[in-house]
């Protein structure tokens, strides 16, 4: 490989590295997120986003090149060549002169020829169809990529919220034991207690601290995912907004999924792009019509006394006889990919029902846990605190009081844990019939709207590209 153009390479990459670092390392620190601008970064930042959008393109440039085969075909041809041959000249008693037997001549032509298709059997008109609705295919799949990438977005959010309540509640339990065993000691060196009582005391202040150091360590994790999922780190994660409104019922979810899904969407268009393809591939069996015009100038003589000029136009019909059964294979292939297609229907249709039903069966538990989880919670703080009471007048023992602060430790857990999975489950619902998007939630994304599509653009653009580091020349005469 070229050294410049190795070098050049790893420039680029460790250019774009560090700015990949410097945003990840500086973005999110020291500033109050809410969960709407975490949504928003994960949005911006995605690189399946914008590999998404970089398959629309390709989409459409594959439909530009499918409308190209029914448009006039230029094609300019310059040549020369070196011709050997046998001089007729003879002497004068009609022998050939050995000196003058061969000669060489560098005939050269020019020539210019325009074909213009008339007719391709349906071919070019099927297989743009096709391309451009696997066009809408791609921007479905562009849906289905931002609803991913919010739902993990939301996900990373309520679990660094969560983690962050556990490793709270977990110092708050290695405080409250650490002034039980405080208390167990005093009251052993008095002879209130046992020499039992405090060693409980220590190992559930033991307990507590190794789950602390697992909370501590999940939250790194989670951490982790957040910067995985949103591209910057979390700084101070305010409290999450209202859950956002939900379909009343589940059935009235399923039918939003079966009309909204984008899978459900993209399964179909695909399906009616397979139809197209079928039929492009049967045109290849028609007969096809040019229109045809040749202009060439030759040159034969050595000095160019003999040139040659002509102009020709004809009007062209080819029919394909026999290709050894190729072209009807490709319009069975095609049949089979249109089958293939009409089952994937199904399989959206059925995946799309079975994610409604698995999210609000558990946005159903989710809320059916909090309600309890409240309960819960209250129940067993009123328990520890009439336990630690009775704990001080001898009528409870140093085991009961530790048992009910980890029944209150254990409620207040599970409380944060279903509020988690309510958020979960909610936007997992919205994502199950397709509302999970930017534009259905109002997030301001701060990008403009309303421009036109990128086929719209390079539809009848028949000139040029655009330049990038790709499209500069690693050599003089090499791309």
């Amino acid at each position: 490989m070229n050294r410049s153009i190795l070098a050049g390479t790893r420039g680029r990459l460790f250019r774009s590295g560090a700015l990949a670092l410097a945003m990840i390392s500086g973005a999110g620190a020291g500033h109050a997120q809410s969960l709407p601008d975490t949504m928003v970064s994960a949005y911006l930042n995605s690189p399946e986003i914008d590999a998404a959008r970089a398959d629309i393109k390709v989409r459409a440039e594959r439909a530009v090149q499918a409308r190209a085969g029914g448009r006039l075909n230029v094609e300019a041809r310059a040549g020369i060549e070196a011709e050997l041959f046998e001089n007729d000249q003879r002497s004068s008693v009609g022998t050939p002169l050995p000196f003058d037997r061969y000669d060489t001549r560098f005939p050269n032509s020019v020539s210019l020829s325009l074909v213009q298709p008339l007719y391709t059997g349906g071919r070019v008109e099927n297989a743009t169809e096709s391309a451009e609705t696997r066009i809408t295919v791609s921007e479905a799949t562009l849906v289905s990529t931002e609803q991913e990438v919010l739902l993990n977005a939301v996900t990373a959010f309520v679990d660094v919220r969560r983690d962050i309540e556990f490793v709270s509640l977990g110092e708050n339990n290695v405080r409250v034991l650490s002034e039980q065993l405080r208390a167990a000691n005093e009251r052993f060196e008095v002879g209130e207690v046992t020499r039992t009582d405090v060693e409980q005391a220590r190992a559930r202040l033991a307990a507590a601290r190794s789950r602390l150091a697992a909370a501590t360590g999940a939250l790194a994790a989670s951490r982790q995912s957040y910067l995985r999922a949103v591209g910057e780190a979390p700084g101070d994660l305010l409290p999450p907004p209202p859950l956002p409104d939900l379909p009343a019922s589940q059935d009235e979810a399923v039918a939003m999924a079966l009309r909204d899904d984008p899978s459900v969407i993209a399964a179909r268009l695909e399906r009616e792009a397979t139809g197209h393809d079928v039929r492009a591939a049967i045109g290849t069996l028609l007969p096809q019509v040019t229109l045809e015009g040749n202009l060439s100038s030759t040159e034969s003589g050595n000095d160019n006394s003999r040139r040659k000029e002509n102009i020709a136009v004809g009007l062209f019909v080819t029919m394909p006889l026999y290709a050894g059964g190729g072209n009807y294979s490709n319009v069975r292939e095609a049949q089979a990919s249109a089958e293939g297609a009409s089952a994937q229907i199904t399989s959206a249709m059925r995946l799309a029902v079975r994610n409604v039903g698995v999210s609000w069966a558990n946005l159903e538990v989710a809320r059916a846990s909090i309600r309890a989880g409240k309960l819960e919670v209250a129940a067993a703080q009123l328990a520890f605190e009439g336990v630690r009471e009775e704990a001080k007048v001898g009528a409870r023992t140093t085991l009961d009081v530790l048992d009910a602060e980890q029944e209150v430790l254990n409620a207040r857990a599970n409380l944060v844990s279903a509020r988690r999975d309510e958020y979960v489950a909610a936007y997992s619902l919205l994502a199950s019939i397709g509302k999970l998007t930017v534009a259905h939630l109002g997030l301001d994304t701060g990008l403009t709207s309303g421009q036109p599509s990128y086929y719209e653009t390079v539809r009848d653009r028949n000139f040029g590209y655009d330049a990038s580091d790709d499209t500069v020349w690693s050599t003089r005469w090499r791309p």
